[in-house]
């Protein structure tokens, strides 16, 4: 199964974050505390977002990366250790929460992705 670095799924997580969910003052506000996983083409990779600044993700092949993550205005940006820049998602109208899932087209194909509550790996 063909893996995808962390700095793509990092980009992958932000593009999740476009898909309209339940209103909240902040966009990053959601992800405190809770796991997104992306489930494509290469398999399931899941991102915590412990806090305010850290993110740990955690590829199909159970390799784990640590990298950070920010909200810039109305976007969420993340940094991989070994990406040249950080990657930022559009503007964001309702962030995502614990709960929320979809669907959407990246570079590989087809990505599920869900919020979940708590650490999920």
């Amino acid at each position: 199964m063909p893996t995808t670095s962390p700095t793509c799924l990092a980009a992958l997580a932000a593009a999740l974050l476009l898909v309209p969910t339940a209103a909240q003052a902040d966009v990053g506000s959601g992800l405190v505390g809770n796991t997104v996983e992306l489930t494509g083409p290469a398999g399931t990779t899941r991102i915590y977002y412990p806090n305010r600044k850290h993110i740990i993700v955690r590829t199909p092949d159970g390799k784990q990366a640590k990298g950070w993550w920010r909200v810039k205005g109305k976007s969420i940006c993340t940094k991989m250790p070994k990406a040249a820049k950080e990657s930022c998602t559009d503007p964001i109208t309702e962030p995502p929460v614990a709960g929320s899932s979809g669907e959407f087209t990246g570079g590989d194909g087809s990505v599920k992705w869900s919020v979940n509550k708590g650490k999920g790996f």
